[in-house]
């Protein structure tokens, strides 16, 4: 069975609409949780913050806490993240965030280059509803 899944944190529904985000924060099939694709919003003024590639994408990372808060998960839960940088040159900034954010076992993960609207990174995950550890 799949399940729509919408934000029930009110800063993040908030700045996901002021967005206007129609899409889903994330599908549910069976004990998967495939998210959609953000960047880093500050939750305070829904804009993008003028920060360097690791704050963007720590923040992205704690907004998606957030969001998996919601649902009884953690980033413990996240199994896959797929990370878009508009520098690839920035490789090693993205690689020390997930390394200090995540610990072993590591989520799989896979990185490119792209050209984004907004931001430095944009981040998706994956979860499970059972912990990688």
């Amino acid at each position: 069975m799949t399940t729509t899944v919408h934000s029930s944190t009110p800063r993040v529904a908030d700045a996901l609409a002021h967005y206007d985000i129609k899409n889903a924060t994330a599908i549910q099939v069976g004990d998967l949780y495939v998210f959609s694709g953000m960047t880093a919003i500050d939750l305070d003024t829904f804009e993008v913050p003028d920060i360097d590639l690791a704050g963007q994408a720590r923040l992205t990372l704690e907004n998606f806490g957030l969001i998996l808060s919601d649902l009884g998960l953690s980033l413990d839960h996240v199994v896959k993240i797929n990370a878009h940088l508009v520098d690839l040159e920035d490789f090693a900034v993205w690689n020390q965030v997930f390394l200090d954010v995540f610990e072993p076992p590591y989520p799989c993960r896979t990185t490119v280059g792209a050209p984004l609207v907004v931001g430095k990174i944009e981040i998706e995950i994956m979860a499970a509803a059972v912990p990688r550890r």
